[in-house]
């Protein structure tokens, strides 16, 4: 994801020395390597068919925290996004953290937001946790402790104008059917941690939910895109050597024969003259054939194909059949189809912990779309649907509720108030011209 800088920066990790290869030459052959971030643009892609349409709410529960749902200014939709694509992009995991200020015993919604004590949802990178533990009562695993590794701002005592990042270790654990938390941060003393605060919550469990993005088990996960990944880097290196052979094949190669060392020093440039005493002498140039060039063309196309084969789409041009493209839409978001199932889920337990507490837990229901594999209707799709609207097999309802999904009509149009407003539009008073001779 980090694209060119980034794989620059590894260096000889995705771009291997040559043997016999200079350190300078190894330098300038890396710094004229630019990486085609073909995995960057699916994981974009794939996220975006997601989210082409917010997440809804059921009812009015959460109406107004959803639209600040992490007390950083992201509403549902936006906070959702992230934790998705870090999912998609990375492990195939990533986390949501329900926390709110410490509090005094339980306090009702009203409490907590006349005091600033609400709840929000923090997104935690599988990079940021430290560890867990778990355990099992009957069938049911559960979280009994959660480590994790974040950044707080704190004043510069030495600059008004400044803050500091410190990192903090936040520590969840479950006793006597409490959640307990402890915040650690680096000691002053020399000390590696020490403890910074300590305090109950109204918690009966850690509320940490996961977001599987590929899941192999409670808590694990693997890469969803590792293959296309590989290729990626497998591109890489395949695009810096063709960029390295273009740069000798695009410099000919000047060949002398005949020349005699008195003849002097040979100097190339405009508006200069070459001579030789051997009338037998030669200059010519000496150009690359080609063919490795070709050679080299052609494995970027069979590795963008393979990527493409991987879930990456609109990479290669290319003309198919309505079938063939239904099929390849089809294949594609099969699993992106899961992940949205699963970040429903998540989500929908997140928001439940959420309600518990602002003093009354519910039960809360979301829309994840997942009609990402549904194009615009088609002219001919359109006609047909009148048709059967006008002859009585199609109620009006049903048409306009399949034409809000097909973004024909906005996904937020109110269908009774749709319907009757065309109920209300005056009656079309247009039409043949009167006979007014009878026919005669």
């Amino acid at each position: 994801m980090g694209g060119t800088k980034a794989m620059r920066g590894a260096g000889q990790t995705y771009l291997p020395k040559f043997p016999a290869e200079s350190e300078s030459t190894y330098d300038a052959r890396l710094k004229s390597s630019f990486l085609f971030n073909g995995y960057k643009k699916t994981v974009r892609d794939m996220t975006g068919r997601v989210f082409t349409k917010s997440i809804e709410i059921e009812g009015d529960a959460l109406k107004d925290e959803e639209q600040n749902i992490d007390m950083q200014g992201r509403d549902l939709s936006a906070f959702a996004r992230d934790v998705f694509e870090a999912g998609l992009s990375g492990c195939g995991l990533s986390f949501i953290l329900v926390d709110a200020p410490p509090r005094p015993g339980t306090v009702t919604k009203a409490q907590a937001k006349a005091s600033s004590l609400r709840p929000y949802l923090v997104h935690v990178k599988a990079e940021e946790v430290l560890g867990w533990k778990t355990e099992t009562e009957g069938s049911r695993t559960s979280l009994s402790q959660w480590r994790m590794l974040e950044k707080v701002e704190q004043e510069d005592q030495e600059d008004e104008f400044a803050t500091i990042s410190v990192d903090q270790v936040r520590v969840l654990t479950l006793q006597e059917g409490r959640v307990n938390v402890r915040l650690y941060r680096a000691a002053s003393n020399g000390a590696e941690w020490e403890l910074h605060d300590q305090f109950d919550t109204q918690a009966t469990e850690i509320t940490v939910v996961p977001f599987y993005a590929n899941r192999t088990g409670f808590m694990a996960a693997e890469p969803p895109m590792e293959d296309l990944a590989d290729k990626n880097v497998e591109h890489w290196q395949s695009a810096s050597d063709q960029r390295n052979i273009l740069h000798f094949a695009r410099v000919p190669i000047l060949h002398a024969t005949g020349r005699n060392t008195e003849d002097g020093p040979l100097e190339i440039s405009a508006g200069t003259a070459t001579t030789s005493s051997n009338p037998q002498a030669k200059l010519e140039w000496v150009e690359h054939t080609g063919q490795a060039i070709e050679a080299g063309r052609n494995d970027l196309k069979d590795i963008e194909f393979q990527m493409q084969v991987l879930g990456l789409q609109l990479l290669v041009a290319g003309t198919e059949t309505a079938t063939g493209a239904s099929l390849d839409a089809a294949k594609e978001t099969a699993p992106l189809a899961m992940m949205a199932d699963n970040l429903k889920d998540a989500l929908e337990q997140a928001l439940r912990w959420f309600t518990m507490y602002q003093g009354s837990e519910q039960e809360i229901t979301v829309k994840v779309n997942k009609d990402f594999g549904v194009s615009m209707l088609s002219a001919q799709e359109l006609t047909v649907m009148l048709t059967a609207v006008n002859t009585g097999n199609m109620p009006r309802r049903v048409f306009v509720e399949e034409m809000k999904r097909r973004g024909f009509i906005a996904e937020d149009t109110d269908t009774e108030g749709y319907l009757d407003g065309l109920d209300s539009q005056p009656p079309d008073l247009t039409g043949g011209r009167l006979d007014l001779n009878d026919g005669g």
